[in-house]
Order: structure tokens, then sequence, then C-alpha cells
């Protein structure tokens, strides 16, 4: 059993983690989950014993760990090479482990798929000697296709030990997780059960809260009305309280006992409002929303592709690509990687010509496009900008920025010193701020943390639009409710 035990880490003056209780047993899967930068990623290298931290203790009943990176290190090595110095009968254990014993290992780790990328990881850790009893898992899914993530799971299920893994992929997560850990202002709070079960409660906890806050602005509100009424009574016995035989004495000495009274009962509605406990809003009540502007008539024809093909010398990537797309259709281009679903999109948006066919447009249909690789974006100007030439107003662009979480400082920054999630904001930013027909999506919620993406689904829920996607993300999918579906297999449509 891993334990962490009242965890705390600062960087400079910023506190980071403030309260971190965690704990990780034989056979559970737990997702760690929360926006980008609350420090998922300190934690993680305080489990790998790469960070040290401020205050807390940390028990780990002789576990070994075993830790798959987002990324591998060197993809100009052969498989063979990224094992080190790993004993040869290790390596083949390992890479039979993760059903990639057949595979050659000499072929370089750049040539590998996204998915193998993430099984020669794994196998990494797997020939290990001793093997990992927990294995820590930083973005899994990132960059697999349906088969790779099928693997994955499956994989993850049968594991005997415990697994923590850093994600937003919310079907992932609901496939695989037994208990959800939320980090959040430096603190985790933990919930029993799938992603699903995880958003139940949490809308429970949030009805629980709204509730409390309006019972608390209503009790102020209460209580300010009775101490001026109060005050207001005390104004009117003086100005208004009278003897019927004027004896001033009387009058006086009779105005001043009620005026106590009632003074006395207005200085305790006012002790009782300061000491009133102080309930902050929900959270999610705090969330800028954003849309997407752009409509299209249910039948009007917005894009006609006729016999698109494309070739690399001899590689045939896409050969004889034909379909339409009108209204405000939400069209799903599907595929394993490799299958040409990127180099269709660029063509659909006129980043790249194709080698024979057309792609026709209809009458003043505006395109908008965004790519996983950030390639709108550019990066020899600042973010704000980048922002500045959709020729939106500052006020629009200010607005659209805070609600995607990049603030006035991001906003100064040049576009590469931003994360890899503030720049996939950023160039979603562009595309909310201009007035399209049509927006091209290339895995567009790669990066994203679970509040964006929410956000993002809403926003193109009631998009007026056309939406032609390419995405793994089964929940977003869902969420987005596909009518069409192009199925691309060796770069051809074939009929599902």
């Amino acid at each position: 059993m891993l334990n962490l035990y009242k965890i705390t880490k600062s960087y400079k003056d910023k506190l980071v983690l403030k309260d971190i209780t965690l704990s990780a047993d034989p056979g559970e899967v737990i997702a760690l989950i929360g926006a980008n930068g609350v420090g998922k990623t300190t934690l993680l290298k305080i489990l790998l014993g790469e960070v040290v931290p401020d205050n807390g203790n940390i028990t780990d009943h002789h576990d070994v760990v075993g830790y798959i990176p987002q990324e591998l290190d060197d993809l100009n090595e052969t498989i063979e090479e990224s094992f080190d110095s790993v004993e040869s009968w290790r390596i083949d254990y390992a890479l039979n482990l993760v059903d990639l014993g057949n595979i050659p290992r000499n072929r370089f780790l750049g040539n590998l798929s996204g998915g193998q990328k993430t099984r020669v990881a794994i196998a990494h850790v797997l020939a290990q000697d001793p093997e990992p009893t927990v294995l820590l898992l930083d973005e899994p899914t990132n960059n697999l296709d349906t088969e790779g993530l099928e693997w994955l799971e499956n994989f993850i299920k049968r594991f005997k030990g415990a697994v923590l893994f850093v994600s937003h992929d919310r079907h992932f997560i609901n496939t695989v997780a037994t208990k959800i850990v939320e980090l959040k202002a430096g603190v985790t709070r933990s919930y029993g059960g799938n992603y699903e079960f995880y958003k139940q409660q949490k809308e429970i906890e949030h009805q629980a809260a709204l509730e409390k806050y309006e019972k608390h602005q209503d009790e102020k509100k209460r209580l300010k009305k009775a101490m001026v009424a109060q005050k207001e009574a005390t104004k009117h016995v003086h100005e208004h309280i009278k003897r019927a035989d004027n004896d001033k004495y009387q009058r006086d000495f009779f105005r001043n006992r009620v005026s106590v009274k009632l003074g006395q009962k207005a200085k305790n509605l006012e002790t009782r409002l300061d000491k009133l406990e102080e309930v902050e809003r929900p959270d999610s009540d705090k969330h800028y929303q954003f849309s997407l502007r752009g409509a299209s008539h249910s039948s009007k024809l917005l894009m006609l592709v006729e016999g698109i093909s494309k070739s690399y010398n001899k590689h045939v990537v896409l050969s004889d690509i034909n379909f339409e797309i009108r209204g405000n259709e939400h069209v799903l281009i599907k595929g394993l990687n490799g299958s040409g679903k990127s180099t269709l999109l660029h063509i659909l948006a006129g980043q790249l010509a194709p080698s024979s066919g057309s792609v026709t447009y209809g009458n003043e249909v505006t395109v908008g496009y965004f790519s996983q690789d950030t390639e709108g974006l550019n990066y020899k100007i600042s973010a704000l900008d980048n922002l500045s030439t959709t020729e939106a107003r500052q006020e629009a662009i200010y607005r659209q920025a805070r609600s995607l979480g990049i603030t006035a400082e991001d906003l100064l920054k040049m576009p590469g010193e931003l994360s890899r999630g503030q720049q996939s904001k950023l160039g979603f930013a562009k595309l909310l701020l201009a007035n399209h027909d049509l927006i091209i999506l290339d895995e567009p919620t790669n990066h994203l943390d679970i509040v964006t993406k929410e956000q993002l689904e809403k926003a193109l829920q009631s998009y007026m639009g056309a939406v032609l996607v390419a995405s793994h993300d089964v929940y977003f999918l869902q969420q987005l409710k596909i009518n069409q579906t192009i199925e691309l297999k060796m770069g051809r449509i074939i009929e599902s």
C-alpha cells in the first residue's frame, strides 16, 4: 500500500499542495483529476521521489513504483536501445506482456504508432527488476486511437497492483477507474466509483452548496432589513413621541428608555450580522461561459468533396474521397491513426493541396480550422496579437480569453511561453472570436482539462453552424451528438 499523509509543497511564495492525503491499495485504479496547473505533476513527482515535500509523510510498504511518461524520451533510438542495459530475456518478457513480442527490436521509436509507443513505455517499466507493484501514468491516452485505447483499458484492468493515472479523458476514466481523486486548491477529495458517479456526487455537492449560499444571502438580507427597521423605529421615537400633559421630563425619560431598548436590538442584529459565517458562491457559478457565433440554414450546401486523393511520391494517403456537408450537421471523420484523417482535414481546411479531386464551398461560406498541432498560431507575435488578427474588439478578446482561463498576463506572452494546454486554448479563442458557417476540428480536446472540455461542449451544442471533427474522445463525441460518420481505412471511405 502506498500512502501520502498531509503532504504540503510550496515553490517560492506559492503554496501548490497544502493538505494531500492519498492511499493506493493493490487492485485500485485511481484517476487523479483537476484543472491544468493545480499541481498534479508536482504530486506525481513527489510519488516518484523526484520532489521532496515540505511537510507530511510518505509510506510505501516496500512498493515498487513504475512511471509511464506522456512521451518517450528519444524517438531516434531503436526499441532495443531504448531499454538501455536491460537483459535480453527481460526485454522479450516485457514486450510480450504488452503484446509486442513480434515487433522487430531494431525498429525506431519514431516509426511506431501512438499506441505502440505507449506499449513500449509500459514495457520499459515492466522490465524493471523487481517488477513494479504501483503504476503511475501521466496522460496515457494522448495520441491513442480506438484500438490503442481498448488495449490500454484491458491492460490496466488486468494489472494486479495499484494504478494511479492523470487524465482528462472522461470515457477512459469511466471505463477503468475504481476511485476518483480530485485535486483542487491544494487539497484532494476522494470519490469511490467512476467518472459518472463522481459527476453525480459533484452535482449533489454543488446543489447543497448553492442552497447553503442562497440561505446565507437570505439571512443577510433579513438581518439588514431588520436592523434598518430598528434604526428607523428609534428615529421615529425621537421625532414623534409626545405626552398629553406636556411633561417634558417624563417625555424625555420615556423616549430615552425606548430608544435604548430599540438601539440595543439594532446593535444585537448588527452583531449577529457581523458573526454570520461568510459563505462563498459555489465555484461552478463563477465559470465564464463562451459561445461560438455562426449559423447555417439546415439544407444549405456548405462543402462538396469530390474525388479527393493525396499521395507522397508512391505512397497513397487518400484515395477517391467523396462526401458533402449541409446545414448544421455534426460530422465525424473516424479511423485509426495513420488512416489519413489529419491529411484530409488539412485539405478540407485549405492548408494542403490534394493530388487530385476538388473541394467546393457553398456561396459565402466561411470555414474555421483548429489543428491539434496549433498550426493556426503565429509564434512570432504575442498571444494578444494572435487574437487581434480576428479583428474582434479588445473587450471581446479579453472576455473570450478569460472564459478559457487565459489571463491578461498570459495574453502578453508569446505562444511558445505558454503551456501546451494554454496554446490549445489560445487556438480555440481565435476560432471562437470569428464567425464561421463550418468549423473543422482536429483532435480538439487533446491537452484540455475537463472544465474547458465541458465549456467547449456547451458552446458546440448551441452552435448553429456545422462541425467537422476528428477525435478519439468518446465522451466528447457523445456530447456533440454526431449525425454523420465518415470512416477511413487505409485512405479510403468504408461503409459502416
